[in-house]
């Protein structure tokens, strides 16, 4: 009985260097391990949260219309005004600047505010200023740049290329009458 008094001591001895191998494997202590192994979970599905929002914010996102503009009905926008248009400028030819040129024919007719009286005298005394800007404004165009899908592009220039010179006023809207390019 004696000797099984001491051999439960040497289980006992044996199982608590047993205790004290598991809570030190290594250099680190078994908390740090545990710390260690919570952080790395955490991180894991962190990860795996940050994949999951990205993917699905890409397949919804996917043909979606642009929220930086809100639709509006044809009741909300406003009417645009009617202009005085001034139309003595008349057809002008000219020459594209490609290698291969192409001829230009374009009638522009000038849009200005109603009953403008100032705008229109000012018109008519510039109309040879106008034709001049007009024909240099195209001829130095290639025949890329005069397509039908720029033509809203090239009437914002042109406008703003006839303002420069204006002095009692601006002028609001540029429109082609005729706008034909034609090889040759």
């Amino acid at each position: 009985m004696s000797d099984d008094m001491f051999e439960n001591e040497g289980e006992e001895g044996a199982a608590g260097e047993q205790v004290q191998a598991a809570k030190k494997v290594g250099f680190l202590p078994a908390i740090v391990i545990q710390i260690l192994k919570w952080v790395a979970l955490a991180l894991g599905a962190i990860l795996f949260i940050v994949t999951v929002v990205v993917i699905t914010v890409r397949l919804m996102g996917v043909g979606a219309p642009s929220v930086t503009q809100q639709p509006t009905s044809k009741e909300y926008q406003g009417k645009e005004p009617i202009y005085d248009w001034y139309s003595n400028v008349g057809e002008i030819r000219g020459r594209t600047a490609d290698e291969v040129p192409h001829t230009i024919i374009v009638e522009v007719r000038i849009g200005y505010k109603q009953g403008d009286k100032a705008m229109q005298a000012e018109l008519i005394a510039r109309t040879p200023q106008i034709r001049d800007i007009i024909r240099r404004f195209f001829t130095s165009k290639k025949v890329d740049e005069l397509k039908p899908t720029n033509e809203e592009n090239l009437k914002l220039e042109l406008r703003d290329l006839i303002n420069d010179i204006m002095t009692s006023g601006k002028i609001q809207k540029v429109i082609f009458d005729t706008f034909t390019v034609i090889e040759f």
